[in-house]
């Protein structure tokens, strides 16, 4: 079973995150700040989902640490945000090594479609 952090300082969003994920049959595993993303990613979670508008450390930052860190740089990164909601937005989460830039309200489907496929084995 794959292992998804989820990052979000908004307890009704986080939530929301949670069951959605455990629905679809993934372990979830949650947090509320940066800081703890960064140092619960290095227990190899199988993806992280982080939303932009942290109260710590902004998602880009704590997405451009977790793509410049050896240990955790692997891990496919969807950043989510329901206020940096452009294309400039976007492509700086893109820039900071995001896999995906989600903008809310997120489709739940969508999220667990875009799960599987960054999770999906890489063919040969």
């Amino acid at each position: 079973m794959n292992t998804i952090l989820v990052v979000d300082d908004r307890p009704d969003a986080r939530y929301a995150l949670v069951r959605t994920l455990t629905s679809a049959g993934y372990d979830v595993r949650e947090t509320a700040t940066g800081r703890d993303a960064l140092r619960l990613a290095r227990m190899f979670p199988d993806l992280i989902v982080l939303d932009i508008a942290l109260q710590d450390i902004d998602g880009f930052e704590v997405c451009r640490r977790l793509k410049s860190d050896s240990v955790t740089r692997a891990i496919p990164v969807v950043q989510k945000t329901a206020v940096f909601c452009d294309s400039e937005h976007r492509r700086r989460g893109l820039d900071a090594g995001a896999d995906e830039y989600l903008m809310e309200p997120i489709d739940p489907q969508t999220l667990v479609d875009t799960v599987r496929r960054l999770l999906a084995p890489r063919g040969h």
